[in-house]
């Protein structure tokens, strides 16, 4: 894998001119108190091909659009703590939502905001859009929501977004009782914070990974495992593949995974993007 922080803003320009791509932005700076990541996947089976969905702490709204499907459909995603091995490779355009676990509630894929943001975004991706085009339209569906949205059961979300390996430890961060952060944590996530803590960090590992840094007992140390053995076992159950699978699986000459510089003064919000090498020029 390659790791190039961009200092310039042509990243989103040159990860949108390949014909499948998957690129996850940041939430605008008013958003970033309930929601983790927003992406986009476009694909013709060369990302999909081989299709597991890892397991994810974080509830997910989506929007789908299949080639020859012009009005698609949203999907709302509970938090999924085990891998799951899908039917086919995809071909068209995700739009996603990652929420962060104090987001209240579950959103109704019939609320008109989101159903307005589903049309708006079938309208959009039929053209050639850039990713203002899509983050535009995603950008505004959430400040909607965010305007009805009840407080959220844990006020801020940090804390469960920091390496914490034990229950005990997020319980002292946060200043609350172990049997508290118990009860929050399940209200807010739908699963034991043992659980849950060990899904965040697998997700962290898994952008270690991708990024092809450090060694993976580096990376196991890194992120509180007890050594690599831990690490593989807890990424083989959560992602169905070995680390070492993984990373070979998505490095030259398959694909390029880049992570690209957040800066203050940037006004790009793109963290990441993978692609298929061999595909530099939109096809159609």
């Amino acid at each position: 894998m390659t790791v190039a922080p961009i200092k310039t803003d042509k990243g989103e320009d040159s990860v949108f001119a390949h014909p499948s791509f998957y690129a996850e932005f940041a939430p605008r700076d008013d958003q970033a108190a309930f929601v983790d990541s927003i992406y986009i996947l476009k694909d013709r089976g060369r990302l999909t091909e081989s299709r597991i969905s890892f397991a994810s702490p974080l509830k997910e709204l989506a929007f789908v659009f299949r080639e020859g499907d012009s009005a698609g459909k949203v999907v709302f995603n509970e938090p999924s703590l085990d891998c799951r091995r899908k039917g086919r490779a995809f071909f068209g355009w995700i739009v996603g939502v990652k929420l962060k676990p104090n987001w209240p509630g579950t959103p109704s894929v019939h609320n008109p905001t989101i159903v307005a943001c589903r049309d708006a975004l079938a309208r959009i991706v039929r053209d050639s859009p850039s990713c203002f085009d899509i983050l535009d339209s995603v950008d505004l569906m959430l400040l909607a929501l965010a305007r009805k949205a009840r407080p959220p059961s844990i006020p801020g979300c940090d804390p469960l977004d920091a390496p914490h390996g034990r229950v005990s430890e997020l319980a002292g961060h946060v200043g609350k009782s172990v049997r508290t952060v118990q009860r929050r944590v399940r209200t807010s996530t739908g699963c034991p914070p043992k659980r849950f803590l060990a899904v965040q960090r697998f997700r962290r590992s898994v952008y270690e990974i991708a990024a092809g840094g450090d060694g993976l007992s580096g990376i196991a140390s890194d992120l509180g495992f007890s050594d690599q053995a831990h690490l593989t076992r807890e990424f083989r159950r959560h992602a169905g593949v070995t680390p070492g699978a993984f990373r070979q699986a998505w490095g030259r000459p398959r694909a390029q995974a880049v992570r690209f510089l957040q800066d203050a003064e940037r006004s790009s919000r793109l963290v990441m993007a993978v692609w298929p090498l061999g595909t530099t020029t939109e096809s159609g």
